[in-house]
């Protein structure tokens, strides 16, 4: 049975629509309607949250995030030995959209990056973001500690993923949520747990981020550098046929490539960048904040696509690199 994610909406303000009549809520509307929405079952070991990228509709994005999480899941029953401390491994997977549809035109991208940074900034959508990570800071049991073997501890994992301008409102919502949080326990999984922080987010991925390749040595990005609610590295993979974030991106952003395209580039000491693997090769994560993920062997679309290979994410090999991730954070 495919997995359905549960859909949260935003406007164009980043704002939290109501799900029936389609209104924004108010500050005071948000909290109740969430823990409507995101009622977590005590059964529950992993929460994926997925946001999308450009030039998807309403119905697309959900059914992208089914897609992707289908492929997680049938990978995971066709080789459970690859991920041996995901056991057991019972999913809540939530999709957050918001109208990134225009265009395929560079006019058409300009106006969804400008859309992108006005939901974050002065928008909305990174206080949204907040309040639903926040959501489960307050009514999942964070893991506890566990044993020198790293074995599957015990708790909720909380893993994030981006496509596209996806990856820019995580990675904003990342950055609030970690000046607002202060105390409490950690878990057991990467070298970045601080005990400062009451909670962790325990993965983030971003499929073909559009950011330029110099972003996270700014800010907000490198906020995300520094001790976090981030308790993993950023795996952000990257195609040089992606062209949406190559000629589109330089012209667009200041002749820069976006991430997606050929990488981050900086800050470099704390940069990895390693291949993306065939689902029969274990990835040994490096202890680095940034890893480049080379997926240009296996995301490439169509060459008459005129977005070139910017979606081409939906393969068993990044359902291996998200089940990856989610294993070591044990």
């Amino acid at each position: 049975m495919s997995p359905r994610p549960t859909v949260l909406d935003l406007n164009t303000e980043g704002k939290l629509l109501h799900p029936s009549n389609r209104t924004p809520l108010t500050a005071e509307e948000i909290p109740p309607e969430v823990e409507r929405h995101l009622r977590l079952d005590p059964k529950t070991t992993d929460i994926f949250l997925y946001v999308h990228g450009w030039r998807t509709k309403p119905d697309g994005a959900a059914e992208a995030a089914q897609r992707l999480f289908t492929l997680t899941e049938d990978l995971l029953e066709q080789q459970p030995h690859h991920y041996p401390r995901l056991r057991p491994f019972h999913p809540r997977y939530i999709c957050v959209r918001w109208p990134s549809h225009s265009a395929p035109t560079p006019s058409g991208y300009r106006t969804i990056r400008d859309r992108a940074a006005s939901m974050s900034d002065p928008g909305h959508a990174p206080r949204v973001l907040a309040a639903i990570l926040g959501y489960y800071n307050k009514h999942r049991h964070t893991p506890e500690p566990g044993p020198d073997t790293l074995r599957t501890a015990k708790g909720q994992y909380l893993h994030a993923i981006g496509h596209s301008f996806g990856g820019r409102f995580l990675t904003h919502a990342i950055a609030q949520a970690s000046n607002k949080l202060s105390q409490g326990p950690h878990t057991l999984g990467w070298a970045w747990r601080n005990n400062a922080y009451p909670w962790t987010l325990d993965s983030l991925t971003v499929f073909q981020m559009a950011l330029p390749h110099d972003a996270f040595a700014q800010q907000p990005y490198s906020r995300l550098l520094a001790d976090n609610v981030l308790n993993a590295p950023i795996a952000m993979t990257f195609s040089p046929y992606d062209r949406a974030l190559g000629l589109w991106h330089r012209r667009t952003e200041d002749q820069k490539d976006g991430i997606g395209y050929n990488g981050a580039t900086t800050p470099i000491e704390h940069l990895h960048t390693l291949p993306l693997h065939t689902v029969a090769d274990p990835y040994e994560f490096p202890a680095s904040r940034l890893i480049n993920i080379d997926a240009s062997s296996r995301y490439r679309s169509s060459p008459l696509k005129i977005e070139g290979a910017h979606s081409d994410y939906f393969h068993r090999e990044s359902a291996h690199l998200l089940l990856s991730l989610a294993n070591q954070a044990r």
